[in-house]
């Protein structure tokens, strides 16, 4: 399987932790297959052709529009007068374009849909994925995500990827089912997207890991970097914004928890509107600092799915705590891999009670039938790549 090239469509722009490991994961593990990868530098710009489709389901399209908006103005009140949100985006900014420069090979030119549709790079195959590349703001901004800008003659690969919730909105299903039915292969990370894609159009998909869950804790040691451990013992808090009411809570939970232990906390966010508790220290990890740092934690506790991902990969002891408070959102992702790992034990329910938040911590973690689960499901994985790129 040597000598082919692969392109890569996904979200590696984003300034987040998770981005840059999943990118990072899926390109690694090609090239140690043998592969020659590149991400697409894609610039995100609306297809309007597609908003009379979306009009054919006014109530549906306007409740999509009215929430964006209602995001924007909400991050711009959050936001007013914060110097340290600021400074927060500006710091990640830079750690993030460095990671991308030095790990990522990512296109020198930038392309739009038009200039994608005018001029794609050459390539055996093209993937999407993973991440929420299928999520409503990504398709319903243009077909990029679902590779409508690839040629009939190339493979079209859909890799772990997520609809981020468990049903597709009414608005999309039509340009969503024109596109799907064109891939080679799909796969998906989550189980209800697998129901979203049978439902949706004639092709089968396959449940698969994210690509993160590809490689073993030697395959980070390229990006692992201990430099910002300290050398007393420490809760690492890898924390992603959330509503306050939520937000309090897990504070709530890890000072309890660093009271009792006498831990020292530590805490990492690249988007956090509310601050962090007065008595824990902020850093500004790189990704392969941050890894340093579950590895190295007494305790990590973080409602991030890529936080949980690594503190299993990095066989630490974690806490997982609910992200949202709704059961097909943020949360499922994280519920359904601890699930299918028998660590079901370890996820933190909305608004559990304190002292059952540290009871959990008596649960001891059998990393070894862990890695058998694991293992199976990566076999399952890897033979879906290994098929789809014959």
């Amino acid at each position: 399987m040597s000598n082919k090239v692969i392109g890569i469509l996904t979200l590696q722009n984003s300034n987040n932790y998770g981005a840059m490991y999943q990118a990072y994961a899926l390109t690694k593990y090609l090239q140690n297959n043998g592969f020659e990868v590149f991400i697409l530098d894609y610039e995100m710009t609306r297809d309007n052709s597609n908003i009379v489709d979306y009009l054919k389901h006014p109530i549906s399209f306007f409740q999509k529009v009215l929430y964006r908006r209602k995001l924007i103005i909400n991050k711009l009140i959050d936001n007013q007068g914060s110097t340290s949100n600021i400074n927060r985006e500006i710091q990640f900014n830079n750690i993030f374009s460095d990671f991308r420069a030095s790990y990522l090979n990512i296109t020198k030119t930038k392309y739009n849909y038009q200039k994608l549709l005018d001029e794609c790079p050459k390539a055996d195959a093209y993937i999407c994925g993973s991440d929420q590349v299928w999520a409503a703001d990504f398709l319903f901004t243009s077909p990029a995500f679902l590779l409508g800008f690839v040629p009939e003659n190339i493979k079209r690969i859909a890799y772990a990827t997520s609809f981020g919730k468990n049903e597709l909105e009414s608005y999309l299903r039509k340009i969503f089912a024109k596109y799907i039915n064109k891939f080679d292969a799909i796969s998906i990370r989550e189980k209800s997207g697998v129901d979203i894609v049978k439902k949706t159009s004639s092709l089968d998909s396959t449940h698969v890991l994210d690509p993160t869950l590809l490689l073993n804790k030697t395959d980070y040691s390229e990006i692992i970097d201990y430099s910002l451990v300290p050398d007393k013992a420490y809760i690492f808090v890898y924390k992603l914004n959330q509503k306050k009411e939520l937000s309090d809570w897990m504070d709530t939970c890890i000072n309890n928890i660093s009271q009792k232990q006498n831990l020292s906390v530590l805490a990492v966010s690249t988007n956090l509107v509310y601050p962090f508790d007065e008595g824990w220290k902020e850093l500004y990890p790189t990704p392969g600092q941050l890894l340093g740092l579950i590895e190295k934690s007494s305790i990590t506790a973080t409602n991030s799915f890529h936080g949980t991902v690594f503190s299993i990969i990095l066989q630490t002891n974690f806490l997982s705590f609910a992200r949202d408070i709704y059961k097909d959102k943020q949360n499922v992702r994280m519920e359904e891999l601890l699930s299918s790992l028998n660590l079901g034990g370890f996820y933190c329910e909305p608004f559990l009670d304190v002292e059952k938040v540290y009871k959990t911590l008596d649960m001891q973690c059998d990393y070894k039938k862990v890695f058998e689960k694991l293992k199976k499901m990566r076999n399952i994985s890897e033979d879906f790549i290994q098929k789809a790129l014959k």
